[in-house]
C-alpha cells in the first residue's frame, strides 16, 4: 500500500470499463461517452486550435500553457472537488483524443500543480 495521498490519474490501455462513483472521467471533446451517469463526473478537455495542432502538435506546452489544455482542466476539477461543486473522487481516468495521449501525459508530467495534486499511474519508466 502506498502512502501517496495524491489523486490517481490513469490513461486506460483499453476502452474505459464500467462507470465508478469514485472516478472522474476526463475526455477529449470528441470522446464524450454515450452514457455519463455513474461517474463522479465527466469533463471534456477543449479541442486544440487548428494552428497549435498544425504548428506544434496537439497539446504542446507552448500552445496550451496554464491557460488551456488538460492541465488547466485538472486544476479546475481539483478546485470544484474541494468546494463541493463536483462529487468527491479519488481517481481520474483520462481518455485522450486519438494520437494525443503522449502529449497529454507530457503536459501533465511537466505541470507543477498537477504533479503536486495528482499521481500519474502507471508511473513513467526510467
Amino acid at each position: 500500500m502506498s502512502d501517496d495521498r495524491r489523486i490517481m490519474l490513469e490513461f486506460p490501455a483499453s476502452p474505459v470499463g464500467p462507470p465508478r462513483g469514485d472516478t472522474l472521467l476526463v475526455v477529449g471533446a470528441d470522446r464524450l461517452p454515450a452514457v455519463v451517469s455513474g461517474w463522479a463526473g465527466v469533463v471534456a478537455v477543449p479541442a486544440s486550435t487548428a494552428f497549435a495542432t498544425a504548428a506544434h502538435g496537439a497539446g504542446c506546452a507552448c500552445c496550451t500553457g496554464r491557460g488551456g489544455g488538460v492541465a488547466a482542466v485538472l486544476a479546475d476539477v481539483f478546485r470544484r472537488r474541494a468546494t463541493g461543486a463536483l462529487p468527491w473522487f479519488d481517481r481520474v481516468v483520462l481518455v485522450a483524443p486519438p494520437g494525443q495521449a503522449g502529449a497529454w501525459r507530457m503536459a501533465l508530467e511537466r505541470d507543477v500543480l498537477v504533479t503536486a495534486r495528482f499521481a500519474l499511474h502507471p508511473a513513467p519508466v526510467g
